[in-house]
């Protein structure tokens, strides 16, 4: 596939537990191609953080272990490499904003500094260099006097200059993947679109592949180009984002969409979705979203649905649209 960056084929990620096995990404494919956004979007519990350490190569070992598949990064399969190989690739060519910018930068720490510390790792620049880079990218984030702020702490920055960093950190080496993990969580609705802005903006720029992970569809809807869903560790539809908000097909993708907010109509009940992801520990034999579906068929009791194809681009897992419905 031209210009792919990143392709995932089969992943499976599960945690081995005292009270069982955990199967937080169970057979999930998807590919990035370069300069492209693709959002990775779900509830909770559904994997989609999982699936973004997975590709970091940052799984827990114990209780964590990637079961199968592979994760190709331009070809090559991150999952056969060495600690140090894959420490190259990680912070250098694939990078990660994470979702509480306060727990992610060192507190004790200086701005500057922690930017700066990329590019020891990654470059043969000499101190001042990195110094000088690293004011540079807070510049180029859009906070306002960089050199003074490269001299403070995180505790000094409010919670949207403290994600800006993150970005400035995970954009210093001009990555080919980056990977935003809910990068607007407990931002105000102002700054969320700021951050948003200038990830799309940076994407732009730097022509990096984006995997933009969340729970909020309308997000997905301003900034993505492709969107895989993801239910219970699987993934239940993909597709460019304007086939899936036209023409959504599973009936989980439906409910997310009915459960967005419609302006200009604010006494409109929102739409719920009944009952809760299942347990990952004790899923059910069949289609993990029986219980909360309202076009459940007795065949999902037991029978878990496969991925089927419904034109070039749009994928769907649900017994509405096997072989034997077309």
């Amino acid at each position: 596939m031209s210009n792919t960056i990143l392709e995932i084929h089969n992943l499976k990620t599960y945690f081995h537990t005292e009270e069982g096995i955990v199967r937080a990404v169970d057979d999930v494919s998807f590919h990035i191609q370069e300069g492209e956004i693709l959002g990775l979007v779900g509830e909770s519990g559904c994997g989609k953080s999982v699936t973004s350490l997975s590709i970091m190569g940052l799984v827990p070992v114990p209780p964590g272990k990637i079961e199968d598949g592979e994760i190709l990064f331009k070809g090559k399969d991150l999952l056969k490499m060495s600690d140090k190989e894959l420490q190259k690739i990680r912070g250098d060519e694939i990078t990660m904003i994470f979702q509480e910018p306060m727990t992610a930068l060192n507190p004790v720490s200086k701005i500057g500094d922690q930017i700066a510390e990329v590019l020891e790792f990654h470059s043969d620049l000499s101190k001042k260099e990195r110094w000088e880079k690293a004011v540079e990218m807070i510049r180029l984030v859009g906070i306002p006097e960089p050199e003074k702020r490269a001299d403070s702490y995180p505790h000094e920055m409010s919670g949207g200059m403290r994600q800006r960093i993150l970005i400035a950190m995970a954009l210093i080496k001009d990555p080919s993947l980056l990977i935003a993990d809910e990068p607007t969580t407990a931002l105000d609705v102002t700054i969320q679109a700021q951050i948003l802005d200038l990830i799309k903006k940076l994407n732009e720029q730097f022509h990096s592949a984006v995997l933009l992970i969340t729970h909020d569809l309308a997000v997905i809807a301003e900034n993505a180009d492709r969107v895989v869903v993801m239910y219970a560790g699987k993934m239940v539809e993909s597709a460019d984002v304007k086939t899936l908000f036209g023409n959504p097909k599973h009936p989980y993708t439906r409910g997310l969409l009915k459960s967005i907010p419609v302006l200009g109509e604010p006494d409109k009940k929102l739409h719920i979705i009944e009952g809760n992801v299942p347990n990952l520990i004790d899923l059910p034999p069949g289609c993990p979203f029986y219980n909360r579906c309202p076009e459940a068929m007795d065949r999902c009791i037991n029978e878990l649905p496969v991925i089927t194809t419904l034109e070039e681009g749009h994928t769907v897992r649900c017994h509405l649209y096997g072989e034997e419905n077309k």
